[in-house]
């Protein structure tokens, strides 16, 4: 954008050459100054416009992210403004706490943020709990007492919880459709365990791997998806919500998976090269949904609403396997019974893995989709590393295969055919 110039009266619009539809209204107090996003539905009408924040708030790259992601919602037959009528009307007439939650969903998390789908979740025992309520009659007292309700049985689920009804009503004030957060500067209502350090030594990595393999507790897909985070650190939504048109094979014996910026958490597109073994694995599941005749998913659902996996199954999942564990090292069973792992420590094992093999700081980042908060990275070292972290992962999946041995290797291949 050229140098902005509040005018003596009115206003004008700065577009920018790089992101179409990205404009930057400026008022004579520039502090007023606030970045919109026009665009035309694909269902067809008229030039419709989204505001996204005032300039005091929101920078160019931020605004770009934001408009990116705007962008291919209405590629993908959105339409970002319709949707904010449509729940800012929904509130109005039946303002039961039901209704708001759904507002937020897809009045603000949906266009917002990549783990919206988390918060749906998350969001299922309260609506349950105050469906009919309006929310100001909700009292501090009420919610605080829902959510050590939860803490009781799933204290990280209950922390979970809360931040997300902060959000919630942080942003039901802002639309107007309530006077105050009424738990505003609530605490935790429960203990966490402070230590997310949780890495799977080799013995344990082994008898998980065959658990994965060989268990009957949980579908191919889901052990699949589990596999997939450990052999290339990526996040389990990351991993759970993989599409079909992700995954590129125009490269032979070099595929790779092609996150969008809307499903990353940095809100950045990220490019995954996949090793032999993981190649393998997301090749078979091609050939099943090939079978099934499902054109979305790479790894399936069996919840009937969904098309790709639920990221919580997976942690399901580990929860089912690990205290069925029989077949291995009694030492590593005990271990793993005594500490489970949760998927997320699967990524922590693939990246502390890396480490310790020697490949460098900034190859391991690049693979975990670690964004750099310096300048220099944000704004002008734009270089992928898809070599350097094809390399890192080839390294690492070649030290899991050793891990598992050569009759390991043998298995999994027989497996994947």
């Amino acid at each position: 954008m050229s140098a902005i110039k509040p005018p003596d009266k009115g206003a004008v619009e700065y577009w920018d050459e790089q992101t179409r539809g990205l404009c930057l209204r400026v008022y004579p107090r520039l502090t007023n100054a606030t970045w919109s996003f026009r665009y035309r539905a694909r269902d067809g009408g008229g030039y419709e416009r989204v505001t996204i924040g005032k300039l005091s708030d929101i920078g160019l790259a931020k605004a770009r992210e934001k408009a990116t992601a705007l962008r291919a919602a209405v590629n993908d037959g959105g339409d970002p403004q319709k949707q904010r009528r449509t729940s800012r009307e929904a509130a109005k007439t039946a303002l039961r706490f039901d209704a708001l939650a759904q507002a937020y969903i897809d009045g603000y998390a949906k266009l917002n943020k990549a783990s919206w789908r988390n918060d749906e979740i998350l969001l299922k025992r309260p609506r349950a709990a105050w469906k009919n309520k309006r929310p100001e009659e909700l009292r501090r007292v009420d919610i605080s007492a829902h959510l050590l309700e939860i803490a009781a049985t799933a204290p990280t689920s209950a922390n979970r919880t809360k931040t997300v009804l902060v959000k919630l009503f942080n942003w039901a004030v802002d639309a107007g459709h309530v006077q105050a957060n009424p738990i505003a500067g609530m605490k935790k209502p429960a203990a966490e365990s402070k230590g997310k350090d949780r890495v799977l030594s080799d013995p344990e990595l082994k008898v998980l791997w065959y658990a994965l393999a060989n268990s009957k507790e949980v579908t191919q897909d889901v052990a699949d998806a589990l596999r997939l985070i450990l052999l290339t650190g990526q996040r389990p939504g990351e991993i759970a919500g993989i599409e079909q048109d992700e995954i590129d094979t125009a490269v032979e014996g070099a595929w790779r998976i092609d996150i969008p910026a809307t499903r990353m958490k940095g809100r950045r597109p990220h490019v995954v090269p996949l090793a032999p073994i993981a190649a393998g694995i997301v090749e078979a599941a091609l050939e099943r949904r090939a079978k099934e005749g499902d054109k979305v998913a790479l790894l399936a659902s069996r919840y009937y609403n969904r098309d790709t996996l639920a990221r919580h199954s997976l942690s399901h999942a580990l929860r089912r396997i690990i205290p069925a564990l029989e077949a291995g090292d009694d030492r590593a069973i005990a271990s793993l019974q005594a500490s489970p792992p949760t998927p997320h420590d699967l990524r922590r094992t693939c990246a502390s893995g890396m480490s310790r093999l020697g490949v460098p700081f900034e190859d391991r980042r690049a693979v975990l989709a670690h964004v750099a908060d310096d300048v220099h990275a944000a704004h002008y070292d734009k270089y992928d590393r898809l070599a350097e972290k094809r390399k890192a992962l080839d390294t690492w999946e070649r030290h899991v295969m050793l891990v598992v041995s050569a009759a390991g290797r043998r298995s999994v291949a027989a497996k994947m055919k």
